[in-house]
């Protein structure tokens, strides 16, 4: 039997109660008003299509907020995928490619997505769950049913992984 889709008055419900919430935090994530716009719109129509899940969530903003980073980071994505082939386009055009752009959050927005498009769908969902969320690993472990010791094992590879990461681009500046 399919699940039961969401109705208007429970998607509108959803929208009051958490929408202001979820356009935040996608601003926060996105650092960019449009941006955050779009992806507060594209959790909306998944929260339409993915119903039945929300209303079975344990925590309907949790649930919200996870749906809501993927939206994020899907959309960071594609725009990096977009824009590294047109660079290649512009490469092939011009005497070279593009100076790189100097702005500090661009950088470190970059870096943050380089590490966790290094990372697992879990392991990036328990790095934004510790450090955009600030949950404890406590939280964090009953959030995805794992012990808090598992949750301190991971996070501490995320951070080494991080490291490498950091390192390995610092490394390759002249």
């Amino acid at each position: 039997m399919k699940p039961r889709p969401l109705s208007e008055a429970e998607v509108a419900h959803a929208y009051r109660t958490y929408g202001a919430l979820l356009l935040r935090r996608c601003r926060v994530i996105l650092r960019n008003d449009a941006l955050a716009d779009d992806a507060f719109q594209e959790a909306f129509v998944k929260l339409i299509r993915h119903g039945a899940r929300y209303r079975d969530a344990t925590s309907k903003l949790r649930w919200l907020y996870r749906l809501a980073d993927r939206c994020c980071f899907d959309l960071l994505k594609r725009r990096k995928q977009r824009s590294e082939r047109d660079a290649q386009n512009r490469a092939m055009t011009l005497d070279g490619p593009a100076p790189p752009h100097t702005s500090v959050d661009v950088v470190v927005r970059d870096a943050a997505m380089r590490i966790l498009d290094a990372l697992d769908a879990k392991d990036r969902a328990i790095a934004v769950m510790a450090f955009v969320d600030g949950m404890s690993h406590r939280e964090i472990g009953e959030e995805l049913g794992w012990s808090r010791q598992t949750i301190h094992t991971r996070l501490v590879r995320i951070r080494k992984r991080a490291d490498q990461l950091v390192g390995a681009t610092e490394g390759s500046d002249p």
